[in-house]
């Protein structure tokens, strides 16, 4: 496991998440999923960057055609999954600050909240499922200032309104307000870092998003592209005009195992990967399954962490969703499951924002489309 300068890696993880807010707050309802769809078509619909995985639930995987370069390397990248004697030598340095431990993440995360009470807060909500259990951290960003939920400061327990045995409970602090403000209708981007154990800088990756944020407006907008709106000031407002719902790291106890080390463990603490839990295409298997990889769980959201990301899909309603991997060099957007792409003004705004950034940020490098065809 390697890491660039950890300056550099972060001013570039956030020039993305300004490019993709500021296009997204020109255009809101255009870049990201309908208000009707289900969280299980939210689940298809994601941006993905940077992943080596290919698609939601246990989806199976297609490679595109043969003359796209883009196909090419993305074929060339899959085959070092496959290989048969994997390295289990990569092993983080903990000690010389690039990397940092699950507890010193949350360490620095509660700090930069605590340091802008007036722009931040931190909710946790728990959950269990069939005897195992998980906890997911959200940073509410607003850079305009907090505003008071619908729910208020209510902090009890929730159970949502289907069967409880069957989807477990969520509780934990401000679990019942993990949704935006309906006050003034903003943009609304959710960040999700941290799905697979071992893929340990996109939770530094996070925590410079959450440093440069703290800055506020202005300064934040001076770190964004040129190209990423008219003006600064323009980029400010659509900061300004944004809710961002920040996830550090959502396998909390697959970063456990990570760290006790299993250095290439991606799965959950009982060795589900929460990116195939979801109800997309549940449980087929691509022609390289790898169940020590792969393996989907009992049933869609069966594992915690999967059912508690669904929950704040279902009560924040993203117009932009960023869920953010390592691995690969790939800019995906749906669909993940299947070898297509949505049509449409949002899938080609998406599509736009992608291109743009692989143009400043990856030096058109990066492999740019739907999942299911780039891999």
């Amino acid at each position: 496991v390697t890491r660039p300068d950890a300056g550099a890696m972060g001013r570039s993880g956030f020039s993305l998440a300004l490019l993709v807010v500021a296009l997204a707050a020109w255009a809101p309802h255009a870049a990201g999923a309908s208000y009707g769809q289900t969280v299980a078509e939210l689940g298809s619909r994601s941006v993905r960057v940077g992943s080596a995985d290919d698609g939601v639930a246990g989806a199976p995987r297609r490679d595109g055609t043969q003359d796209d370069p883009s196909a090419t390397s993305a074929t060339a990248a899959r085959s070092l999954l496959r290989m048969s004697k994997k390295n289990t030598n990569a092993r983080p340095d903990f000690s010389k600050g690039i990397y940092h431990t699950k507890g010193d993440v949350f360490d620095e995360v509660k700090a930069i909240v605590a340091a802008h009470p007036d722009i931040m807060r931190i909710d946790t909500a728990q959950s269990t499922r069939g005897g195992y259990s998980s906890e997911l951290f959200v940073v509410t960003v607003e850079l305009a200032g907090l505003e008071e939920d619908d729910f208020g400061d209510a902090r009890a327990s929730r159970t949502d309104d289907v069967d409880a045995k069957q989807s477990g409970e969520v509780s934990g602090t401000g679990a019942a307000r993990l949704s935006a403000s309906s006050h003034v209708e903003k943009t609304r981007v959710l960040y999700n870092f941290g799905e697979h154990g071992r893929e340990l800088i996109t939770v530094e990756v996070a925590v410079d998003l959450l440093r440069a944020l703290a800055g506020g407006a202005e300064s934040a907008a001076r770190l964004a592209h040129p190209d990423a709106s008219e003006s600064t000031r323009e980029t400010a407002r659509a900061l300004l005009a944004t809710t961002f719902k920040i996830v550090p790291m959502e396998n909390v106890n697959g970063r456990d195992k990570v760290e006790a080390g299993e250095w290439c463990e991606r799965k959950n603490g009982r060795g589900v990967d929460c990116n195939r839990n979801w109800e997309v295409d549940w449980g087929v298997k691509a022609p390289d399954y790898d169940p020590s990889e792969e393996y989907p769980g009992t049933a869609p959201f069966s594992e915690p962490e999967a059912f508690m990301m669904k929950t704040l899909l279902e009560e924040f309603r993203p117009h932009v969703w960023v869920n953010v991997h390592s691995g690969m060099e790939a800019l995906f957007m749906p669909f993940d499951h299947k070898a297509e792409e949505p049509v449409g003004p949002g899938a080609d705004a998406m599509k736009a924002i992608l291109h743009q950034i692989n143009a400043h940020n990856c030096g058109n490098r990066c492999v740019v489309g739907g999942g299911g065809k780039g891999v």
